[in-house]
């Protein structure tokens, strides 16, 4: 009898990006915007990205995939739905604690600066790089 068991999940959202206005130098702000660093005159500030809401392993099977293993599934999803969705920034909320900050480190992300309340969830962006945005072919 087969068995289906359920090894780690995620999940994706469309979500903006706030980021304060003092954070945003000239040329940060075209990082994250991929064009321009304002429009009509005004910095921009948001931007479209997409949010790894939740990522995590199954308890009772959690030798059998690795954080590492989890995270690669996410982004190859991540870049599938990049190509329909566009959007060059990924963004992810966790708790501060080292090992998780350092997992997804490993993966090109890192911490938005900004200040943070007691217990609030620290923010971790990774923009994508040329070479990784799918384009949108003309059909």
């Amino acid at each position: 009898e087969d068995e289906f068991n359920i090894l780690a999940y995620f999940t994706l959202a469309m979500q903006v990006l706030k980021v304060p206005e003092e954070l945003l130098s000239g040329r940060k702000t075209k990082v994250l915007d991929g064009f321009s660093s304002k429009i009509r005159g005004t910095k921009i500030t948001e931007f479209p990205s997409i949010l790894i809401g939740q990522i995590g392993k199954n308890d009772l099977h959690k030798e059998l995939i690795s954080g590492l293993e989890v995270m690669e599934y996410c982004l190859s999803t991540v870049l599938k739905g990049q190509a329909v969705l566009a959007g060059r920034i990924i963004m992810l909320e966790c708790k501060d604690i080292p090992y998780i900050i350092n997992l997804y480190e490993k993966f090109g992300f890192q911490i938005l600066e900004k200040e943070y309340h007691e217990d609030e969830y620290i923010q971790m962006i990774k923009v994508l790089e040329e070479d990784e945005i799918i384009e949108k072919k003309d059909q």
